[in-house]
């Protein structure tokens, strides 16, 4: 039978092709993680959690290191703050994971503090610094959560500080 010998109704009929489904018949069909699954991997990330502040300090010892190296016109800075940011940008990611948002929120500070500079001096480098002792602060002290209060004095400090230098040098 051609096209032409098809009625109008045949000639307008939607046909539905099913696809194979290559990728779907690899993967195991078990329906999700097992209860004792989910135990481990909770387990796993307590432990984590309890052994956070241990290698996260010293993250922020490197982070540390990487803006005392960032001299003004020593090179700009250029590659000490870039590679400040990766690490900064890490620890923005793990904090809130482990129980630790207010380092997440701090770093994340840091991070668009950096990521907006279109210069290295004194000034930012200062400001840098100052979010490097509030991270060492919230690790020095254990601080869970949102630190409460205190905590948002801290973060929002920070977040003016940047602010205002990033006003002035538009």
């Amino acid at each position: 039978m051609t096209n032409s010998d098809k009625s109008d109704d045949e000639k307008d009929a939607v046909k539905i092709i099913k696809p194979p489904h290559p990728i779907k018949d690899k993967v195991s069909g078990s329906g999700g993680p097992t209860p004792e699954m989910l135990a481990k991997a909770q387990a796993a990330i307590a432990k984590m959690s309890d052994d956070y502040p241990g290698w996260a300090m010293e993250d922020v010892q490197k982070l540390e290191q990487l803006i005392l190296d960032a001299k003004p016109g020593v090179g700009n800075g250029r590659d000490q703050m870039r590679d400040a940011f990766k690490l900064a940008h890490d620890m923005r990611g793990q904090g809130g994971s482990f129980g630790f948002p207010l380092m997440t929120r701090i770093a994340n500070s840091f991070c668009r503090f950096v990521e907006g500079l279109a210069s290295i001096d004194q000034g930012a480098l200062d400001i840098c610094m100052a979010h490097v002792n509030a991270m060492r602060a919230i690790l020095q002290n254990n601080v869970r959560g949102t630190g409460g209060p205190l905590g948002a004095q801290i973060a929002d400090g920070l977040e003016l500080a940047v602010q205002k230098y990033t006003d002035k040098h538009k």
